[in-house]
């Protein structure tokens, strides 16, 4: 059975309720500026933006990491989102060749939304329970502006559930695409691929009315054919992807600016899982936001956001079954705003604001189980929070928060409710100007998903086996542990800069959720319960130096976690990486060109895993050429001695060598 979308009704309506809600903007408020030049209030604990080269992530009391849409244009291009993200510290992905769907994994917490994943501040909330990530999302990396990572509890805003961290995709907009000066424009690419060959077709219009609105459209077609492995094996890959996005900025004033989007992602592909299922899938999103920046008003810095997200995975038959479908639609809002002002000597940024999501999961399968595995349900989170952030004397910060987080969810049999306050404090010191010390202790909360709480089913044949529901089972509760240090150093040689950011980290969650087996009855079979404390705790460094000709990075983080009830080994906690990058910029900046470095240790097998990881090297060559203002080519060779590997927590080897090019024109 099929399950429909939204028909135009539904559309319109849906419209017309982002339209009443339009207190809204960006979920990171500090999404557009550093790059762009515009106006941000600079929150702490959330990555705000990615400059040109990164730089404010280095001044962010917390584990915060950005990329920008330089090293997205130059060497990482048509990216997909597994390697674009591993070059940032303590985040990791899971995914299957046959499914282009990523888990995002972020300090070794990863599914049911530990990590909690946006696309322009909206959730990301897809799930459905099988062989691979419980919990991916779908996104055309070729619509990418920025990505921007906070890492740990510590994100008092957009916080509920995230006790892994939080990640903002940020897609392009008007101003990404005009040249400078221009009140009309539009962007083309077209590129190819060697492994996997097949054609990508992007192509984006702007158009800009003064300083009053601004108006975006943009497209991609990608048909790429199944990749071949290091050792030559063909792994099933082949994809046909089809999106599209528009964009509308509206600023009546020069202190208020409305926005609206609308997306569609469409993707068709075959999973061969257990049998081969043809799969679309189709992910509709709608965002309307609002923002209030005043000029002369040290009280009024307000944004607010109201979203929707439809994923809908309609799944073919297999073995002369029908088909079946998982449908979750996210419906969701946030707002806050920051006011300063002083008290004697100390001055105070106070946040303050709430949000709200709802879940509605949707599994159809007329003969089998999947709407078992993956119960149909909803699920409402709500929270509010404030912070307040104390400067004194340009060398103390104190960051106080506290946090209320609720939920609810419910079937037709089962209906279970939580909530719970969440400190955190975080405090930053300056000794003196280059060199930054802080440390966190903050809590975070993660209300059980549906598929935890309600699963009641067999396991299809041939394999025998139960999933039991667990009414009774209990949030996740995280109590973080972090320090580290942040240092900024100018003319280091001569007129060049360099930029480090270490930190630790130590995360107790209690009451986490994991499968456990049980023998009785006969046959025996799993459920989702409360394990006493999980521990996660480890090392990140990150590191910047761009003395303009030439430029070089190294990331990282060394991993270990532990069940403390059993002393096992927990799951999807990957293993050490490092990955370091040093290029040039020649011919007056129009040519940007370096290599990569990937080096990933090796993580020992045990019962209490299942995931094998070898030690690997990969090694990568990227250039990119601006012929003139309008005209640029991109060469990425990506592990260019055909490296046989897999990646960690995947099932499937990674490609071998793949030569990528693209040809980009502006007009």
């Amino acid at each position: 059975m099929r399950l429909r979308h939204p028909d135009f009704r539904q559309t319109v309506s849906m419209l017309a309720l982002l339209g009443a809600f339009s207190v809204p903007a960006d979920a990171f408020a500090q999404d557009a500026a550093g790059q762009d030049g515009d106006q941000s209030t600079e929150l702490e604990t959330i990555v705000l933006t990615s400059t040109k080269t990164g730089e404010r992530v280095y001044d962010t009391l917390s584990g915060s990491s950005g990329i920008g849409d330089e090293r997205l244009n130059t060497e990482l291009q048509g990216a997909a989102v597994s390697q674009i993200v591993t070059v940032i510290p303590g985040v990791s992905s899971q995914t299957s060749a046959d499914d282009p769907g990523t888990a995002i994994n972020m300090r070794g917490l990863q599914d049911f939304g530990r990590v909690n994943v946006l696309v322009d501040g909206a959730r990301q909330n897809f799930q459905k329970n099988g062989h691979e990530a419980n919990g991916t999302f779908y996104i055309d990396t070729q619509m990418l502006k920025s990505v921007d990572v906070t890492r740990g509890p510590s994100s008092t805003i957009y916080g509920s559930g995230a006790i892994g961290g939080v990640v903002n995709f940020t897609t392009i907009d008007a101003d990404d695409v005009l040249l400078p000066g221009a009140t009309t424009g539009g962007r083309v690419r077209t590129g190819f691929d060697t492994n996997g060959y097949g054609p990508t077709v992007h192509a984006e219009a702007a158009t800009k009315i003064d300083d009053v609105a601004d108006f975006l459209i943009a497209g991609t077609l990608f048909k790429p054919d199944d990749y071949k492995s290091g050792d030559n094996e063909t792994v099933q890959s082949s994809q046909y992807l089809r999106s599209g996005l528009a964009k509308v900025r509206i600023r009546p004033t020069d202190d208020q600016e409305f926005s609206f989007s609308g997306s569609r992602y469409a993707n068709s592909f075959e999973n061969f899982a257990s049998s081969v299922r043809p799969i679309d899938v189709t992910v509709d999103s709608y965002t309307a936001g609002y923002r209030y920046t005043p000029a002369d008003s040290d009280f009024w810095d307000l944004s607010a956001k109201v979203y929707y997200t439809d994923t809908l995975s309609d799944q073919g038959a297999a073995g002369g079954d029908t088909g079946q479908s998982f449908d979750v639609g996210t419906l969701g809002f946030d707002i806050f705003n920051t006011s300063k002002f002083d008290t004697g000597p100390l001055s105070h940024e106070l946040t303050y604001g709430g949000d709200f999501f709802r879940d509605r999961v949707k599994t159809v399968d007329e003969v089998g189980s999947s709407d078992d595995l993956t119960p149909s349900g909803r699920r409402i989170a709500y929270g509010a929070y404030l912070q307040d952030k104390v400067s004194f004397d340009n060398w103390l910060e104190v960051i106080g928060a506290l946090r209320y987080d609720a939920y609810k969810l419910e079937n037709d049999k089962i209906e279970i409710d939580g909530k719970r306050l969440s400190p955190k404090i975080t405090v930053g010191v300056t000794p003196w100007d280059p060199v930054t010390f802080y440390a966190t202790y903050a809590e975070g909360y993660r209300a059980p998903a549906l598929t935890e709480t309600l699963i009641d089913g067999f396991h299809p044949p041939p394999v025998t086996g139960q999933f039991f529901p667990n009414p009774d089972l209990k949030p996740e509760v995280a109590h973080t542990i972090e320090a580290g240090v942040n240092l900024r150093f100018n003319d280091v040689i001569a007129s060049d800069k360099l930029l480090v950011k270490l930190g630790v980290f130590q995360n107790d969650v209690d009451d986490y959720i994991d499968q456990v087996f049980h023998l009785f009855p006969i046959p025996g079979g799993y459920q989702y319960e409360n394990i006493a404390e999980a521990r996660i705790k480890g090392f990140e460094f990150e590191a910047s130096y761009d003395a303009g000709r030439v430029f070089a990075g190294l990331s990282g983080q060394i991993l270990d976690g532990v069940n403390r009830t059993t002393g096992d080994t927990l799951q999807k906690v990957p293993p050490f990486r490092a990955v370091t990058t040093l290029g040039f910029r020649a011919f007056d900046d129009r040519l940007t060109a370096g290599t990569r470095l990937t080096v990933v240790g090796k993580k020992d097998d045990d019962v209490s895993t299942g995931f094998i990881g070898e030690a690997y090297q990969l090694v990568d060559v990227f250039a990119d050429f601006a012929v003139d203002e309008r005209m640029s080519v991109n060469v990425q060779l990506n592990n260019i001695f055909d490296r046989q590997y897999t990646q960690y927590l995947n099932a499937d080897p990674s490609p071998g060598f793949n030569a990528k090019a693209f040809l980009t024109m502006r007009f």
